[in-house]
């Protein structure tokens, strides 16, 4: 219980929300778990309820209607006092197989789900799936309130309370609420920061996109309706993972420059095979900007965009080294950084005029496609089972899937963990159809694996 209500919204989890407004879709990152072993829904429980009290920005709600003129020019985040039986549900499913793509799709299926809206409900749920076996444990955040990255250093910090409930350590510890971190990040005007050459630097970047035309990836079979969600996965099994990094090493290039030279070979390919647009392919690359030991649940998230026409990509040693040396540049000009510092003046605007702002220039800067690489998921590095497997009191975490927020555009996501990689692709119905996000993932994985 608090007696401040309401706290101020960072211009980043503003913009969030805005853009899920004017895209009509559910800016939610997911991440699914799946366990085997003794895995206690009691303790899932009084874990989720120490979480909510360390992270109090996940028992809020976003707000315009709160005792202050400032109402018209921002949202509030608004205090709610929330337990976790209103964020976790548990359902039994003996029938669920055990492939992930199985597990994707009855997600999305889950009424539970598949709406998270932040005006009304926290911006976080927990769904725990019993099957026979096994356990599927699935954290959804919205993006207003955590990025992708931050949702798994949140999960690693879920697990380590988890054990220390399920082994009877520390359970009287008292978990702090940190009320300062609920409007982090918080951007503010620092005329070192938005400067005319992080400006010039922006519209430097942008620019392309107005001049020359985005090259969309679509499928032949992609009509469909626009709100109708399609998310594929597919492992990569630790032999062609090792494969995948010893070509990294061969040509002194990182994994993920690497994954971007496969990633353009595939959409240039996709592109001849399907549509032959002219322009140029668009990927937008996250970039994180919190600090190595900053583990705030919020948006440490911006991004820029790596583009070639298709003739100028050819073969992959060469490419890679393009890559690198256009991404080296493009961080060494603080691009990401003055991206995110193009949002200050919205602070000045009624948020009525940004929602018609975000709804008529909501797909003006559409990339082609998101990649996001995240990395390795070191849930639980110190409690490891026999074979390597990570695990979460007595049940081990065989494998881990991402998926990232519904974008009008489609969204791969990358996520390393116990040797194997795992690819998600998500995407709107108007694109693809089930089966051929699927052929596109699986050329995505030739292109890399060949």
């Amino acid at each position: 219980m608090t007696e401040k209500r309401f706290f101020p919204a960072s211009i980043v989890d503003e913009a969030a929300y805005l853009a899920e407004i004017a895209n009509r879709s559910s800016l939610t990152n997911w991440a699914i778990l799946t366990l085997e072993g003794e895995v206690s829904s009691r303790t899932i429980q009084e874990t989720l309820d120490a979480c909510l009290d360390l992270y109090p920005k996940f028992k809020c709600i976003l707000v315009n209607h709160y005792p202050s003129l400032k109402r018209w020019f921002r949202c509030r985040w608004k205090y709610q006092d929330i337990t976790s039986e209103d964020i976790f549900q548990e359902i039994n499913d003996v029938n669920l197989a055990h492939d992930p793509q199985e597990v994707v799709s009855y997600c999305l299926q889950s009424n539970y789900l598949s709406n998270l809206d932040i005006s009304i409900h926290s911006p976080f749920k927990v769904l725990l799936i019993r099957n026979t076996d096994r356990t599927m444990l699935i954290f959804i955040s919205h993006h207003a309130a955590i990025d992708g990255l931050g949702g798994f250093l949140f999960i690693k910090n879920f697990i380590r309370i988890y054990e220390d409930m399920f082994y009877h350590k520390n359970r009287e510890r008292n978990y702090a609420p940190d009320f300062e971190a609920i409007s982090q990040p918080e951007i503010k005007f620092r005329f070192d920061r938005f400067s005319l050459r992080y400006f010039y630097n922006f519209l430097k970047q942008a620019f392309p996109m107005l001049q020359e035309p985005v090259i969309q990836v679509y499928g032949q079979d992609g009509e469909g309706p626009e709100g109708k969600l399609v998310v594929v996965a597919q492992e990569v099994a630790p032999h062609q993972l090792k494969k995948i990094r010893k070509v990294a090493k061969e040509h002194q290039v990182s994994l993920n420059d690497y994954l971007l030279a496969a990633m353009f070979q595939t959409i240039k390919n996709w592109n001849q095979q399907w549509n032959e647009q002219p322009g140029r392919i668009y990927i937008n690359v996250p970039v994180n900007l919190r600090s190595p030991s900053d583990s705030i649940t919020g948006n440490f998230i911006s991004g820029f965009n790596i583009s070639f026409r298709p003739e100028m990509i050819g073969e992959k040693g060469e490419l890679v080294k393009l890559i690198n040396k256009k991404r080296s540049s493009l961080m060494k000009s603080n691009v990401a950084t003055g991206a995110r510092n193009m949002l200050i003046p919205l602070k000045l605007f009624p948020l009525k005029l940004k929602v018609l702002l975000s709804k008529r220039s909501s797909h003006t800067l559409d990339p082609t496609l998101t990649f996001s690489n995240l990395g390795i998921a070191n849930l639980n590095p110190s409690h490891r089972d026999e074979e390597g497997f990570h695990c979460m009191g007595s049940a081990r975490i065989c494998y881990t899937i991402p998926i990232n927020f519904l974008a009008p555009w489609p969204q791969v996501d990358t996520l390393i963990y116990h040797n194997r990689m795992v690819i998600t692709l998500s995407v709107f119905r108007s694109h693809f159809s089930q089966e051929a996000a699927e052929r596109l993932l699986d050329s995505f994985v030739i292109e890399l694996t060949e």
